[in-house]
């Protein structure tokens, strides 16, 4: 099922062309056949990130599925021939995964506070009333020794997961899943970013309008500006920059 969704291009980085529906579908295919596989919801930081960061891109050359998150990835993609309509937002996905999932597919929470898990099961529950829940860990704060490592990894393997939900934020949490894949026996690791938060009910989705308009990151920043103001102005220049100059390399280059 993986290899039937197309591929695209964005600064270096393959971005799969998918659709919520494809992208679950290739998820449970996988978990059908007992392997493991590595989700990314990408977003502009990601991309960027990649492109100017070698180990990073590689971490990213690691995952199986890596699903267009924000809209100027959907742009990027159009640019490039591609038919897509819509992103696959890592909290929608995370929600349409729990609401199709069938009672015999497993989920484990990984990431964000022990009130935010709290809340999250109640939400994922309501979704999905035959949703079974097999784990949800808040892990500690910070760099974790080996010790805490092996322990989080070995309560993972122990939960037999189909799906889970890894939350430690952007870059940390896709760097964490490629690093420690070799350790787990099975289940697909879909790095979801701040889903749970939204998925929870914490905190509110910025109104659809302004997601089609690629403004997600602006209703974000309005909520919390102290501590993003700089983190969007970094990353958000960064990608729109790289990818103008990558544009401008390939119109000269086909002149």
């Amino acid at each position: 099922m993986l290899s039937q969704i197309p591929t695209g291009q964005i600064l270096g980085t393959r971005v799969h062309v998918a659709t919520y529906a494809t992208a679950f579908q290739a998820v449970v295919s996988a978990v059908h056949e007992k392997g493991t596989l590595a989700v990314a919801a990408a977003n502009t930081h990601l991309i960027g990130e990649a492109h100017s960061n070698p180990d990073f891109a590689q971490v990213l050359r690691t995952f199986d599925l890596i699903m267009p998150d924000g809209m100027p990835l959907i742009w990027a993609l159009r640019l490039e021939g591609h038919e897509i309509h819509d992103r696959v937002y890592g909290p929608y996905f995370m929600e349409y995964a729990l609401v199709h999932s069938t009672s015999n597919h497993r989920h484990y929470f990984f990431g964000g506070t022990t009130a935010c898990l709290e809340k999250l099961q109640i939400k994922a529950r309501e979704l999905n009333p035959s949703l079974q829940i097999v784990g949800a860990v808040s892990p500690p704060f910070g760099i974790w020794d080996a010790d805490t490592e092996t322990r989080l990894i070995d309560d993972i393997n122990a939960a037999n997961a189909d799906f889970i939900w890894i939350a430690l934020g952007g870059v940390k949490q896709e760097t964490w899943i490629s690093k420690n894949r070799h350790r787990f026996r099975q289940g697909a690791f879909l790095a979801v970013g701040d889903a749970f938060t939204l998925v929870a009910g914490l905190r509110s989705y910025a109104p659809a309008w302004i997601q089609r308009l690629g403004l997600t990151w602006l209703v974000r920043l309005l909520q919390e500006p102290k501590r993003l103001f700089s983190r969007y102005l970094h990353y958000n220049t960064r990608f729109a920059s790289a990818y103008f100059l990558d544009r401008l390399r390939l119109v000269y280059r086909d002149h």
